[in-house]
């Protein structure tokens, strides 16, 4: 018997259950393509003997922060321009602890038992995975950010965020082999990960692992009107997300010779500035608000009346 995908599945089929919407599993794999890619340039950056056998370093450094710009905005992008109800129902169940979750974490058992403490969508461990995805990222960004603009931080500053950098991809990498081992191996945990590529889980397997968790209503399917907007409204994000990293380049004075940094300038290419690079004190007048609120009330006219969910 073949393995249903999301677009088999119906809600009449009470042998799988939808554990991640569409919305949730490309932000997953977004932020898991773009760890892997600053992983991979990181490292070859950061051993010479590596980067020597590469090859342009210029390029790896270029490939290394337009990764860093998907990593840190990337999922949150996808998140608003998609099921934003879905991921905000995940990051409020990572944030509920009760004390059978502090019992699993003192007696983890991968494969449930008699003694298991019942779990809801996400156990112990998986909440304990997801914080330290989120605050990984708001550090990797932080420090990656002072690598980058390193002429504009005093240089105990920079020292430190290298060390921090440095130390926490190699904690990341550690937490990143556990998690795919168990995604993609452990024979307990593996079939987890049929939820993470088309969306459904058997049900008793789900009944077994996380007791508390009732499932979700299953998916309408994507329609093409609905994919062109989501893609329409991850590419205005995108533009507003580029506007503040401008907006904290213009009050650092970052200097738009830069690869990178002169592609962020000319993407945002705001009316202020048309024509010129300027920095400080100005770059930001009427005329940029006034571009800057025409994005958001686009944003907020393609958000209007959004529901990739059916109803039951």
């Amino acid at each position: 018997m073949s393995t249903p995908t999301l677009a088999t599945v119906t809600a009449s089929d009470r042998r799988w259950v939808l554990r991640f919407t569409r919305t949730e599993r490309v932000a997953h794999w977004l932020q898991a393509l773009t760890f892997l890619s600053l992983m991979l340039t990181g490292l070859a950056i950061s051993l010479a003997p590596v980067e020597a056998l590469i090859g342009h370093r210029s390029l790896l450094r270029e490939a290394h922060l337009a990764s860093a710009l998907f990593f840190v905005f990337g999922p949150t992008l996808v998140a608003l321009a998609g099921n934003r109800r879905a991921v905000a129902a995940d990051a409020e169940d990572v944030d509920r602890w009760t004390d059978d979750d502090l019992h699993w974490l003192a007696r983890p058992q991968l494969e449930p038992g008699p003694s298991t403490p019942p779990t809801g969508k996400f156990n112990a461990g998986q909440k304990l995975n997801a914080i330290f995805v989120a605050y990984s990222t708001f550090a990797f960004g932080l420090t990656g950010l002072i690598l980058w603009q390193n002429r504009r931080f005093p240089t105990g500053v920079v020292s430190q965020a290298n060390v921090i950098h440095t130390d926490l991809a190699y904690i990341a990498l550690a937490v990143f082999l556990g998690h795919v081992y168990l995604a993609a191996v452990h024979r307990a945990t593996r079939p987890a990960l049929h939820g993470m590529v088309f969306g459904t889980v058997r049900r008793e397997w789900a009944a077994r692992h996380h007791v508390l968790w009732q499932g979700a209503p299953f998916e309408s399917r994507l329609t093409a009107a609905a994919a062109v907007r989501a893609a329409f409204l991850f590419l205005v994000g995108s533009e507003v997300a580029l506007l503040l990293v401008r907006a904290l380049f213009e009050a650092l004075g970052a200097n738009p010779t830069d690869a990178v940094t002169g592609f962020v300038y000319a993407l945002t290419a705001l009316p202020a500035t048309i024509g010129h690079h300027a920095t400080g004190v100005g770059a930001f007048d009427l005329a940029a608000l006034f571009w800057a609120g025409l994005i958001g009330a686009l944003w907020i006219g393609l958000r209007r009346g959004q529901d990739v969910v059916a109803r039951p």
